[in-house]
């Protein structure tokens, strides 16, 4: 009885794992990690684009909410209270906002021509109040003259130093080349211009058009943070303008009012400002209204 219990202790102390059987374990065991792997790499890029996806989307949903709740608050009573302007892309960082003051100083021809036109561009523009007129757009920024202009004699409110304008440029705008400039005063962020403008009444098809025209710079900001856009940059441009008529049928310009623009929005996974159009994660079209004034409005 010993003996045979002695005998089948050491069969199970010689029994083990051949060089076969370790060798055949090994390859199943890389065969099966490689199916894991494999496996697990598209589910991991999956979730990482989703996660890329959505933080674009909450960007998006920002700068949506953003021109809702501005253009929501426009003076708007005649079809010259709004216009949607282009800002050629500036090669140059000096030209700033120029271009777009330009386009607010053009003849008064020129301006119900462009009204008439009704082209879609990269800047919205829309009267705040009687005195002021506010642009948003998301390509240039204030340039050098327009922010010295603010620190003029006499420039009023006093003290000037109480403008958001120094918030961005807490150093002077002096030399604005590219990587001088603050990041979120580069192109790709959105920038909102205050200007002082001044009203003018004009005659189109015999009837009575006001037009706002461009006096002299305000005060430059931004809606939110850099912080807001989780390293993403952002490119808005807008549709031709939509209107409502205040006499039906409307015969002309002075019987027209804005109504609405679409704002197609683009996400880039970009930051400082790069240029660059090839990197697009999100996109996405927002129906922008402005407030209506219901006793002149008729569909």
């Amino acid at each position: 009885m010993i003996q045979r219990h002695r005998k089948n202790h050491n069969r199970m102390k010689d029994k083990g794992f051949t060089l076969v059987e370790l060798v055949v374990s090994m390859a199943l065991t890389a065969i099966l990690a490689t199916a894991v792997a494999a496996l697990m790499f598209p589910v991991v890029s999956i979730f990482m684009d989703m996660q890329k996806l959505s933080r674009a989307q909450l960007v998006a949903d920002t700068v949506t909410d953003t021109l809702r709740k501005e253009c929501a608050a426009a003076y708007v009573t005649g079809a010259g209270d709004v216009r949607v302007v282009n800002i050629p892309d500036p090669l140059d960082a000096t030209v700033g906002d120029n271009d777009l003051i330009t386009s607010l100083s053009r003849a008064n021809e020129v301006m119900l021509a462009d009204i008439k036109k009704n082209e879609g561009g990269n800047a919205l523009v829309f009267r705040i109040n009687m005195g002021y007129a506010k642009a948003i757009y998301w390509n240039t920024g204030v340039s050098a003259n327009n922010y010295n202009s603010l620190l003029e004699e006499g420039f009023t409110p006093s003290p000037v130093t109480s403008k958001a304008v120094y918030r961005l440029f807490p150093n002077g705008a002096t030399n604005l080349q590219p990587d001088k400039m603050p990041i979120e005063t580069r192109p790709g962020y959105l920038h909102c211009a205050y200007y002082a403008i001044t009203s003018e009444k004009v005659f189109s098809d015999e009837k009575e058009v006001e037009l706002f025209r461009y006096k002299e710079p305000y005060d430059y900001t931004n809606p939110f943070s850099v912080g807001v856009y989780n390293g993403y940059t952002v490119k808005v441009t807008y549709s031709p303008l939509t209107y409502q008529t205040v006499v039906n049928p409307a015969t002309s310009i002075a019987d027209r009012r804005p109504a609405y623009v679409v704002a197609n929005i683009e996400i880039h996974e970009k930051s400082n400002g790069e240029e660059s159009a090839d990197t697009l994660v999100y996109s996405r079209r927002a129906v922008i209204c402005f407030a209506e004034d219901n006793e002149k409005v008729t569909e």
